[in-house]
């Protein structure tokens, strides 16, 4: 139930930023790391309610879409948390498999 892979080439122009870097920034890394934590956790759990789903043909026949969707669900929580718990958020972003969520990550500024 995996998303294909899509990886972008991390810019080379730009430095390392870490959570130190930014300007304002709220929150202490140990916050940010905690979050991390929970994101995965979730993303666990997320994936083993979609394993424990599919292993019964009926429901993995009949909700095969909503299926796909909890896998994406874990794995969008899974990058989130690498991004969040990354001394490099930068190249951590340029590293989310999920084109989707990398994009979006890259266009809200993210970086």
């Amino acid at each position: 139930m995996t998303a294909p892979a899509h990886r972008a080439t991390p810019p080379s122009a730009a430095p390392p930023v870490s959570a130190a870097d930014l300007p304002g920034l709220p929150h202490s890394r140990a916050l940010l790391l905690g979050i991390a934590a929970q994101l995965a956790g979730l993303a666990e759990e997320s994936e083993q309610f979609g394993l424990v789903l599919c292993s019964d043909a009926a429901v993995a026949g009949r909700y095969l879409v909503q299926l796909q969707q909890i896998d994406k669900l874990a794995q969008s929580l899974r990058e989130m948390a690498t991004v969040l718990a990354a001394p490099d958020p930068v190249t951590a972003v340029a590293g989310i498999r999920l084109g989707e969520l990398r994009i979006a990550l890259e266009q809200a500024g993210a970086l």
